[in-house]
């Protein structure tokens, strides 16, 4: 889905992160490519050999870094190690009507008890955003895990403890979880699911 690119925050770039153009699963009629995988058209020295010219998912699609304005330069998805994506489909219910988050880890699983990352996953969750924890492996389709039920207890008690094996429990769910093989075949992006999950 398009973004309203004039939300973008003033003056933030993508600068040298590259993480898109490595973490996205590109179905577009001019290019295909499957998460985790980095596209041909990565420039070793960072940057797109067809820039001007890239497919229009390319030019449409950001990160919420570059939409949050309370989210410092820490946050650019290769400096923190998990990329913030907007979730559209299976919201849980009560939760429709909000702008749903994908916090998902990309680098150390250690980021998961970054005080950083808890006290900006702890502002959305009491504030009634549907906030998801996620880890992807290449070719397969990330497993997401629902946070907000999970969370809100521990947060609003302040048992930052609690909180981190909440979060420790999360992540392991997603890591282990069998996950949906994707391949490009006749030049579409494909699902396999896998059995028994």
């Amino acid at each position: 889905m398009d973004k309203d690119n004039s939300l973008l925050v003033e003056d933030r770039e993508c600068g040298a992160c590259t993480v898109c153009c490595v973490n996205l699963t590109i179905d577009d009629p001019a290019l295909q490519k499957l998460p985790g995988v980095k596209c041909k058209n990565m420039i070793k020295a960072g940057g797109c050999k067809i820039y001007q010219d890239r497919p229009k998912t390319c030019r449409d699609w950001y990160c919420m870094w570059r939409y949050i304005p309370g989210l410092d330069e820490s946050w650019r998805p290769d400096l923190k190690g998990i990329v913030i994506k907007r979730v559209f489909e299976d919201i849980p219910q009560g939760y429709e009507n909000k702008i749903a988050l994908d916090f998902e880890v990309i680098g150390p699983k250690k980021v998961i008890h970054d005080t950083d990352f808890i006290n900006i996953l702890a502002g959305y969750i009491t504030q009634g955003f549907p906030c998801f924890l996620s880890y992807g492996q290449p070719r397969t389709a990330a497993t997401m895990t629902f946070l907000n039920n999970l969370l809100l207890g521990p947060i609003e008690s302040g048992n930052l403890e609690l909180v981190k094996e909440k979060l420790s429990a999360a992540f392991k769910i997603c890591v282990k979880e069998k996950k949906d093989k994707i391949i490009i075949k006749d030049g579409k992006i494909e699902i396999i699911p896998v059995k028994n999950k």
